[in-house]
């Protein structure tokens, strides 16, 4: 998602000539991916420590997932960022506040219109449709882009160790996240209910016109970045 510490600065929809653009999940989803990626054991670990072995005894317990930061309440006093979150974790990046005193009812309007003044926001689930993939690369004016290769930091190595020790967890867990998560869930929702359903063959996402990205005759582009 959005929301890393260099990113707060510009808030979106200041800069009238920047499009901006963020992507969601479902948030019980997120919640375990993210449990699995970087708090399972710890990214820094496996990428720096030659000494660290991923194993069962030195997992975490994906049991005591269930805060707003993770393994514990996040701070009220510190900027929220993407590190460890496991609970309405949408609401606390869009808004700003990592606790609430009204069961984040008014943390929720604090996101919701932070959200309101993206451009676009896509849909992770989404890009399982050809459909949705060929909108957005017309809207882009690229192709390829379910081929890219993303690079996470400790991707490989996180992927390897949950591949050797497969997580399981029991569905009264996923309920608790669930019930725990239920701004989020409703946050998520509206974000998404564009009326397509599940499927669609027509998303009327707006086409870039590549001859606008044309050099004009008098300029002479001197390399690429």
């Amino acid at each position: 998602m959005m929301e890393y510490r260099n990113a707060l600065a510009e808030d979106p929809g200041s800069e009238p000539n920047t499009l901006y653009v963020t992507n969601i999940r479902e948030p019980v989803e997120r919640s375990l991916s993210h449990f699995k990626y970087n708090a399972r054991w710890d990214c820094e670990q496996m990428v720096k420590n030659e000494s660290f072995v991923p194993t069962l005894k030195n997992a975490q317990p994906i049991d005591r997932w269930n805060e707003t930061g993770g393994f514990e309440p996040y701070p009220c006093d510190v900027p929220f960022v993407f590190r460890h979150c496991a609970v309405n974790c949408y609401i606390q990046a869009f808004s700003g506040q990592s606790c609430s005193e009204t069961n984040w009812q008014h943390e929720y309007l604090l996101a919701q219109r932070r959200l309101f003044r993206y451009n676009i926001v896509f849909s992770y689930k989404m890009f399982k449709d050809p459909f949705y993939v060929k909108a957005v690369e017309g809207f882009f004016g690229v192709e390829g882009f379910n081929q890219r290769r993303t690079d996470m930091f400790c991707g490989p190595e996180s992927h390897e160790a949950n591949s050797m020790f497969p997580l399981s967890f029991s569905f009264s867990h996923v309920l608790k996240l669930e019930k725990l998560n239920s701004m989020d869930e409703k946050f998520y929702e509206e974000a998404t209910s564009c009326g397509w359903g599940e499927k669609s063959n027509n998303y009327n996402f707006p086409k870039v016109n590549l001859t606008r990205l044309k050099p004009h005759e008098n300029r002479t582009v001197i390399g690429r970045t």
